[in-house]
């Protein structure tokens, strides 16, 4: 378990993260930036995601000639993709993190091929808008679930992170920045199965694929009810969330959903009295 020093070293130890409890999870991510969720599916889990996106129309990428990203979000596809919306595994601790009301925002489905080159480390934060994702990516406060449907090793397209850049207030953090490679980054294998949740402002990217083997993932994109993005972005139809469960269909009905209050109230009439979220007790009482 993680030691009282807030200055811990990160963790790459799946079984140390599936020990975590809540508030450890909480702090691993804070102060670390990425927290692994073990065993998020369970193999039959995986493979029926894998039967279903097999009918998945892809495309190349800017990286790869090869058909690696999907065409439409997986959420619109089939029901094993539309439920990991609300899997509860993964959900229960983003709004554990994030608070109750979460706005989920997009999937995807990414295929690395064999021979796939690696990507440069980057963020999936643009506050300001782009060409490549314009709005959807301009959230102050977002969390991004990666579900791995394939094991990764150190040959097989693995991750790549950057821990504590989230945090980092240096001009060469700025989000829109990408890098080759980092003295300190490091690169994190998992299971299928597992989900990998992350600050989108911390610095990833992906590993080469050596191997003659494909490897699946998913993402998932979720934040807070306060944190909208800059600019407007078109909201899920009808037929495209009919596969997401009805308990869940109120949190993808709206990407441009907000509760926030703009102003203080002057006689403090407002203000409120409590917020465990905010508080130094959320990393636990030893923190």
């Amino acid at each position: 378990m993680m030691t009282d020093n807030a200055y811990a070293p990160y963790s790459l130890d799946r079984e140390e993260h599936r020990r975590f409890s809540r508030a450890e999870q909480v702090r691993h991510l804070e102060a670390q930036g990425f927290v692994i969720l073990p065993d998020a599916l369970d193999d039959d889990h995986v493979a029926r995601l894998k039967v279903e996106l097999e009918g998945l129309p892809m495309r190349p990428s800017f990286y790869t000639d090869a058909p690696s990203f999907a065409t439409v979000p997986p959420h619109t596809h089939g029901p094993e993709s539309g439920g990991l919306v609300g899997h509860a595994p993964v959900v229960e601790f983003v709004k554990h993190l994030l608070g109750d009301e979460l706005v989920f925002m997009h999937s995807f489905y990414i295929q690395s091929h064999p021979g796939a080159p690696e990507l440069e480390l980057h963020t999936d934060f643009q506050p300001y808008g782009s060409t490549y994702s314009q709005w959807l990516e301009s959230c102050p406060i977002r969390i991004r679930v990666l579900y791995y449907l394939d094991d990764t090793r150190l040959d097989r397209s693995a991750l790549r992170i950057l821990p504590r850049s989230h945090i980092s207030m240096h001009a060469d953090a700025q989000p829109y920045r990408r890098i080759k490679s980092h003295a300190e980054e490091v690169m994190v294998p998992l299971n299928a199965g597992d989900a990998f949740v992350f600050a989108v402002r911390m610095f990833h990217g992906v590993g080469p694929n050596t191997t003659q083997e494909r490897r699946g993932m998913m993402e998932y994109d979720y934040r807070p009810i306060w944190a909208r993005p800059y600019g407007p972005l078109p909201n899920w139809s009808a037929a495209e969330l009919r596969f997401v469960p009805e308990p869940f269909r109120d949190m993808a009905a709206d990407r441009n959903r907000m509760d926030m209050a703009f102003e203080f109230d002057t006689k403090r009439a407002s203000v409120e009295t409590t917020g465990p979220g905010i508080g130094p007790a959320r990393w636990g009482t030893a923190a």
